[in-house]
């Protein structure tokens, strides 16, 4: 009879009769694989493959006769690695350490690489389940199943996921406390901490005295110390005070660290006093600030307001004070500074001087008893020249009016003269306004002229 094997371990199981002489090896063979399904560990470098194969074959020694399986690699996982226990009607139990960086896939049969993960960086208890199963469920991660046994005393487990080990020293649930005898207490997540109080309150203490309380009031947050004459103070990074809110209700901002939209405060307490009890409007500080806008006209009266710096303060005074001083001002002033222009004859007057008038002969704005050379009528209003444009008449020449020649219709006594002192066949030059009228009949027309031009 020949031999057969073993469905779960491949151990030989000799035929009646057979192997005469070698008998003892083959049960050598099988002691040993014995001791490998029982508490054989073995390491199984998968490479950089994604996977690989566990093996159970007849009557030889093999990686899938092992009880404990340490997954590693000498290369580089980038995606999970998949393991295939063959032989597919094998029930197998294995102690399962990943050290990969990525996680393990075990199937066998047809069976989904989803049902048995062991993430990557963990240990696990895994079942095969060989023919017993059906496809998509014959691998099975059986940590999960098995209760916690490391609670001293009775207790109800109904989900407890450690991902690397749980270590408690003192702990209260039901007496709705967490008590750590020594050291600090970190809460270490991933995404956030919902601290969700149905009382709305939360409670901060310090060894068993409460000394900040948050708390809802209809949707509103309100924060507040608890112990009596106790400050809430914001400090920097480096614990210097930016601001503190006392027991007197104070919002005390320390200085320069107040800033609106960037811009920084740096108006001091009495500075900003100063406004109290203001009633002015956002339209009269913005004319104190520079506006440029102005009102439409009005009227001003004596009882209309001023506003005036009084040495240092600023006072409202009537419109008719301000009329007085500039009445008495330009009766009783003294002029300190005088630029010249057109008008002036001379510099700037500065302290004291003389203010002179421009009363050289022929000048623009003087006057002059002027004649026109032959018979001309002269209309008043109307503007002469000797010559060229810009005058309503320009025919004759302008010269100062002298003594007229008997019988002559010209100057020549030599007492008419031009502005030379020359011929009077020159003119004067300049547009000149007549201020009278002369009719020039038979006689060389004069009359009062004025330089305008």
């Amino acid at each position: 009879m020949v031999s057969t094997y073993t469905t779960n371990g491949g151990i030989e199981k000799i035929g009646s009769g057979e192997q005469s002489g070698t008998w003892g090896d083959t049960t050598n063979t099988n002691f040993d694989i014995v001791d490998k399904l029982t508490n054989g560990v073995i390491e199984i470098d998968v490479g950089s493959g994604n996977t690989s194969n566990l093996l159970t074959t007849d009557g030889t020694l093999t990686d899938g006769m092992s009880k404990v399986l340490i997954y590693k690699t000498s290369g580089t996982q980038s995606q999970a690695h998949t393991v295939t226990i063959s032989r597919t009607s094998a029930q197998k139990i294995y102690f399962v350490r990943n050290t990969l960086n990525q996680d393990l896939q075990f199937i066998q049969g047809g069976s989904s690489a989803s049902d048995c993960v062991v993430a990557a960086g963990t240990s696990a208890i895994i079942y095969a389940k060989g023919a017993g199963g059906g496809a998509g469920t014959r691998v099975a991660n059986l940590s999960a199943l098995l209760p916690n046994t490391n609670t001293a005393g009775a207790g109800t487990f109904t989900s407890i996921t450690a991902n690397g080990g749980v270590n408690v020293d003192n702990i209260t649930i039901d007496g709705q406390e967490i008590d750590v005898s020594s050291g600090d207490l970190t809460l270490d997540v991933e995404a956030n901490i919902d601290l969700d109080a149905k009382g709305g309150t939360v409670k901060v203490s310090s060894d068993g005295t409460e000394i900040l309380n948050v708390t809802n009031s209809t949707g509103d947050v309100v924060i507040r110390p608890v112990q009596d004459a106790k400050d809430i103070i914001f400090q920097q990074r480096d614990q210097t005070e930016v601001a503190r809110i006392k027991d007197d209700g104070t919002f005390n901002v320390v200085t320069d660290k107040l800033a609106i939209n960037g811009t920084a405060v740096t108006s001091t307490a009495d500075e900003l006093n100063k406004l109290d009890g203001a009633t002015v409007t956002t339209g009269e500080l913005n004319l104190l600030d520079g506006d440029t806008a102005n009102d439409s006209s009005i009227t001003v009266s004596d009882a209309d307001g001023i506003i005036v710096d009084d040495n240092g303060t600023m006072k409202k005074v009537p419109a008719s004070d301000i009329k007085s001083y500039a009445t008495a001002g330009a009766t009783n002033g003294t002029v300190t500074s005088v630029t010249a222009g057109t008008g002036l004859n001379g510099g700037t007057i500065t302290g004291s001087g003389t203010i002179s008038v421009k009363t050289g002969i022929g000048q623009v704005g003087t006057y002059a008893f002027l004649a026109r050379q032959g018979y001309s009528k002269i209309n008043a209003g109307e503007t002469y020249t000797n010559s060229g444009s810009g005058a309503n008449n320009n025919s004759a020449n302008l010269v100062y009016a002298g003594f007229l020649g008997e019988g002559d219709n010209n100057f020549d006594d030599d007492t008419a003269l031009d502005s030379t002192g020359g011929d009077v066949s020159t003119g004067l030059t300049g547009i000149w306004r007549a201020m009278g009228s002369a009719d020039a009949t038979n006689r060389v027309a004069a009359t009062l002229f004025l330089r305008i031009s």
